[in-house]
């Protein structure tokens, strides 16, 4: 079991919040920033008998997403460049190194399938 007291969530992947909620140890922060298209089950018994804190945020405004589908809708960006690193669960501790060195990294990606 890993020994964290906080999970961001950024990647809003149902399973990863699934996996999550199972090792999270007592007095444990989650942050949701992620958007999730589907509801996430959630046990509530859970989050109470370990004394969970989660919090959800949101950093976007009306006008921020409109910008965002219209360079969507218009192809005025290239979304294919964004993703530039995909690694393995295997190989997460590599992918957090990559991600926190950001050098030449967008948006890095673990596979957990």
């Amino acid at each position: 079991m890993p020994d964290v007291d906080a999970f961001i969530d950024v990647a809003g992947a149902v399973v990863l919040f699934e996996n999550v909620m199972k090792i999270v140890k007592s007095h444990a922060r989650i942050s949701i920033i992620a958007v999730y298209k589907n509801e996430v089950p959630v046990s509530l018994a859970q989050i109470m008998s370990k004394e969970l804190h989660i919090q959800g945020a949101s950093g976007y405004t009306h006008e921020d997403i409109s910008k965002v589908v219209d360079h969507l809708k218009n192809n005025k960006s290239n979304i294919a460049n964004i993703v530039t690193q995909v690694y393995k669960q295997d190989d997460i501790q590599e992918a957090f190194k990559v991600a926190i060195e950001a050098k030449g990294a967008i948006k890095v990606v673990v596979d957990l399938s």
